[in-house]
């Protein structure tokens, strides 16, 4: 797909019903229900206090190509150290609308500014039971070729991926260490997940979740 197809489409993508929770059940951890279920036990009101986080899905224009901006984030004492995500962050008190979270934290993280008609649309929010996260996406596209700025401390490493290599992968079933607050729930070293092979990376978790949302809303209006 190049910049101007993608362009042509986004009526189709504003007016889109697909089944979003559908989308991304498919790339869902086996374990998933069960850590819900498990923190639902330890507190009634674990999803009502949750906190709130918002990131953002930036394609953007290259050499006519479409790419899709991801970030590997840092090591860290954290259930999502050195994981593959979406530039965003947590709701800040000043924050005015969930999109204005999203847009600071992408500015701050990679030094890319997201002005608000850019927005696509609101994909399907998606709640993390390791770290207790209800985190709302937004599908932009940029009208700008973005200057990165990495903010060292979050980030490691800024990663572009071709949009037509995510709308051709398939699921693939993959090994992956387990985060230190998923012991409680297994029991072995390594789980098997549905992962999303990209960029020499695999791809599992939330983010691949909501990958597949994109894939598949992009695909369902082509």
């Amino acid at each position: 797909m190049n910049f101007k197809d993608l362009k042509r489409i986004i009526p189709k993508l504003k007016l889109s019903n697909l089944n979003s929770k559908t989308s991304q059940i498919k790339l869902a951890p086996s374990f998933r229900k069960e850590f819900i279920k498990l923190n639902n036990n330890n507190n009634n009101n674990k999803l009502l206090s949750s906190k709130k986080a918002a990131v953002i899905a930036a394609l953007y224009e290259d050499d006519d190509k479409v790419r899709l901006i991801l970030i590997l984030r840092n090591t860290y004492n954290g259930v999502h150290s050195n994981q593959i995500g979406f530039p965003g962050g947590r709701v800040e008190v000043y924050d005015k609308t969930l999109f204005d979270t999203a847009i600071r934290e992408t500015r701050e993280e990679i030094g890319v500014i997201v002005q608000k008609n850019e927005l696509i649309r609101e994909l399907q929010e998606i709640y993390i039971p390791p770290s207790n996260f209800n985190v709302y996406p937004f599908l932009v596209i940029l009208n700008h070729s973005p200057s990165f700025v990495k903010d060292d401390k979050e980030v490691k490493e800024i990663i572009t991926i071709d949009l037509e290599s995510l709308l051709s992968c398939e699921i693939t079933q993959t090994l992956i260490p387990i985060p230190a607050k998923l012991n409680e729930l297994i029991t072995q070293n390594d789980v098997e997940v549905p992962t999303f092979k990209l960029a020499g990376y695999n791809v599992w978790g939330a983010t691949a979740m909501i990958l597949s949302e994109i894939k598949d809303l992009i695909n369902d209006v082509i």
